[in-house]
């Protein structure tokens, strides 16, 4: 009998440390992915600005790196948020903003023309241009063109007002410690990744700049729907503008045709509401995926200016560009506009934590006790 007791206590001390090691024992990470909430829901998520679901939604496979997740829904605020991924699933809440009745406008210029323009992370175009759709506040300016260092500015909207800025870009020296890419793709649209990082859009016109890099080889990748990846070796040099033009090749037609294509949306001013057979899509500039082939009706709003509206003919596995050049309006009427919202990551449940350390302080006094 004792030697049975002694069998039993000896498999329930193995049991105990095997469940304690299990508790403790890194799970192997599963591929990279991204859950992204809003409140209120049903709204459009995109991730690295072309991957497309309306929340609550589940990203799955986007690959390790830097990703950015932005949020968008008619009356509020676009919501822009940026973060590493490197295996398992990405959390993301994002608390929408009712946007003011009449926000306000940025007319901006920069010395040399032609300079990418970003506000809070996101995209708008090239420099000189009028953006609409801007909440009062401070936002993030950031102005950049290959072969000068960056311009970054806070600078401070009012409702229904314009801001005037200038940006004034300083060249390299000459003998620089940076290097510059800058990329266009046929068809353009595509999602840019530097290393693995997403960088931004490829635009429908001019270049996309990449600027301070270090000098060395990254690796480039081009993604878009229903093209083949595009991959190249970029070598940086240092005082050196290397000009990429990336041609996507189409994804070989399998034996059923495929039903959906892009859009590649853009509008003057930037910054203008986006309605698809009056379902709201974002702000311009936008790439849009999974639209069905056929004629729609893209809806340009701004507000302060007519609302443009024009037919798009949509073809299956292919993308077609949308433009809509918006007039002042003579008497403007204030429309809802845009967000800003929090992330959050899933914790780790302390109770796990706790359990863990409980089964295993309990298997080390049973053991203690078996050796006196």
């Amino acid at each position: 009998m004792a030697r049975i007791f002694r069998n039993n206590r000896f498999l329930v001390q193995t049991g105990l440390l095997i469940a304690c090691f299990a508790l403790f024992t890194p799970v192997t990470a599963s591929p990279a992915g991204m859950q992204v909430y809003s409140t209120p829901s049903g709204a459009s998520a995109c991730i690295d600005g072309w991957w497309w679901q309306t929340t609550p939604a589940t990203f799955d496979n986007i690959g390790d790196g830097y990703h950015t997740i932005q949020v968008y829904m008619d009356g509020y605020r676009p919501y822009s948020y940026s973060t590493y991924v490197s295996g398992g699933t990405e959390v993301v809440n994002a608390n929408l903003v009712q946007n003011a009745p009449s926000p306000g406008y940025l007319d901006i210029r920069s010395q040399p023309d032609s300079a990418d323009v970003y506000i809070d992370g996101s995209y708008y175009g090239n420099a000189p241009m009028v953006i609409g759709n801007l909440w009062a506040g401070s936002h993030k300016l950031v102005v950049r063109k290959a072969g000068y260092y960056d311009v970054t500015e806070n600078i401070p909207i009012t409702d229904g007002q314009t801001y005037y800025y200038n940006a004034f870009l300083s060249p390299y020296p000459q003998q620089p410690q940076y290097g510059s890419l800058q990329i266009d793709s046929t068809p353009a649209g595509a999602a840019i990744y530097l290393n693995g990082n997403y960088k931004g859009n490829t635009p429908s016109d001019g270049v996309f700049y990449i600027t301070q890099l270090s000098p060395g080889t990254y690796s480039l990748r081009l993604v878009m729907q229903d093209y083949q990846p595009y991959t190249e070796s970029a070598v940086v040099q240092a005082g050196i503008i290397n000009d990429i033009h990336a041609r996507l090749n189409p994804v070989v037609p399998g034996p059923t045709p495929d039903t959906t294509g892009q859009m590649l949306v853009s509008s003057s001013p930037s910054g203008a509401n986006v309605f698809i057979d009056n379902a709201y899509k974002g702000i311009t500039p936008v790439t849009l995926t999974n639209i069905p082939a056929g004629v729609h009706t893209v809806t340009f709003r701004l507000n302060g200016y007519q609302d443009v509206s024009r037919p798009v003919n949509v073809v299956g596995g292919s993308t077609v560009e949308a433009y809509g050049s918006l007039t002042a309006a003579s008497n403007p009427q204030p429309n809802p506009t845009l967000p800003v919202p929090q992330s959050t990551k899933s914790p780790v449940s302390p109770v796990t934590v706790l359990a863990a350390l409980g089964i295993c302080g309990f298997a080390a006094v049973l053991i203690r006790k078996e050796n006196k």
